[in-house]
């Protein structure tokens, strides 16, 4: 099955590597845009602090829960991209995104425009018109983290209902999209479902659900993970030999991710990533990546008094991206370190002997 998840994807885009060597100015491949900060769901681990949870991520300095872009503005954010040549837009938080007054319009919008489409939802009002409009959607991926209802709606702070909602919510989905449109579950780890991660990968492949991704909660608390790692990767290890197929694929992050992700420091002292890659979030502000949202250390730019195809070509976006190092200025996970290592290697090859391979 095709790895959806793979770092090597930046390689198909020889052309913005080729820019990238010429140190021209391009337009971002790829965009996270999050339209609001409002969340029906408040989950224990959201690094958003979505209800003022305490498990917001040091980072995130900024944040205001009842952010949200304007309509107006965000039409004229993406016409901007559409005049830019952005090729894909994912909608996701901040907040839950399809809890947008305008969401409806914003995705017809994308859709119109041509650039590839994908969301990152709780799954709870994905139904009726909403959920119809992202059947030919590239990929959509629920958050959801326990097919034990009392401990989904502990871990989430929401009622048996919406358990069932989203439940009920995935499955229709799942029956009723888009062939080539790749339903997944982001499954985020923990002490308080770490003993339901085999059985969460038979339940949601009998809701029809494409993959699930494993992965590690973000811990305030050194050593978290370790008391729980060995048997939830032996968790995985068994699910995967027993539900994987042709249709259902199983993503182990987790195995390599649940180490301390906390006040480390980065292996590269370049980020290639954020130069195809950017944020731009519900306080109408742009930023370096999803990982630092919200963080006023990895501002790129404020949206409220000028357009995005200004910022983004403008001399200090461009001089703020070249002097980005992250070995200084990045102690928190990155997200992108993987992709941002293959490509700085991509670049340190010695051209006289390319040919020696």
């Amino acid at each position: 099955m095709a790895n959806s998840y793979s770092s090597a994807k930046i390689f198909h885009h020889k052309d913005i590597l080729d820019a990238i060597e010429r140190e021209e100015r391009f337009a971002p491949v790829y965009v996270r845009l999050k339209p609001t900060n409002i969340c029906n769901h408040h989950c224990a681990y959201c690094t958003y602090g979505s209800g003022d949870t305490s498990q917001k991520t040091e980072n995130r300095d900024t944040i205001l829960h009842a952010d949200m872009i304007p309509w107006e503005k965000l039409q004229e954010i993406l016409e901007d991209m559409h005049h830019m040549g952005v090729k894909a837009i994912t909608l996701s938080g901040g907040g839950e995104p399809l809890t947008y007054p305008h969401i409806l319009d914003a995705v017809r919008m994308i859709k119109d425009y041509g650039m590839d489409l994908s969301l990152i939802s709780n799954g709870q009002l994905l139904r009726g018109d909403i959920a119809k409009e992202f059947y030919d959607a590239k990929w959509v991926r629920i958050s959801f983290d326990s097919p034990i209802a009392h401990e989904y709606m502990n871990l989430r702070n929401v009622s048996e209902a919406a358990f069932h909602a989203v439940c009920d919510n995935m499955k229709s989905f799942a029956e009723n999209k888009k062939y080539d449109c790749v339903f997944g579950v982001n499954f985020v780890i923990s002490k308080a479902n770490c003993n339901h991660v085999y059985a969460a990968a038979g339940f949601l492949k009998k809701l029809g659900i494409n993959n699930v991704k494993f992965a590690a909660m973000v811990a305030g608390e050194p050593n978290y993970h370790l008391a729980i790692k060995d048997d939830v990767i032996a968790q995985i290890h068994r699910a995967k030999q027993d539900y994987e197929s042709d249709n259902f694929q199983i993503i182990n992050n987790y195995e390599n991710d649940w180490q301390d992700k906390n006040d480390i420091e980065q292996p590269f002292e370049t980020c290639y990533t954020c130069r195809m890659v950017t944020v731009i979030a519900a306080d109408q502000c742009v930023y370096l990546c999803h990982t630092r949202a919200y963080d006023s250390g990895a501002l790129l730019g404020d949206l409220h008094k000028r357009g995005f195809q200004e910022l983004w070509y403008s001399d200090e976006t461009r001089q703020r991206l070249k002097t980005l190092n992250p070995k200084k200025s990045c102690r928190n996970f990155c997200a992108y370190q993987e992709r941002n290592q293959l490509i700085n290697a991509y670049f340190d090859a010695n051209y006289d002997h390319i040919n020696f391979i």
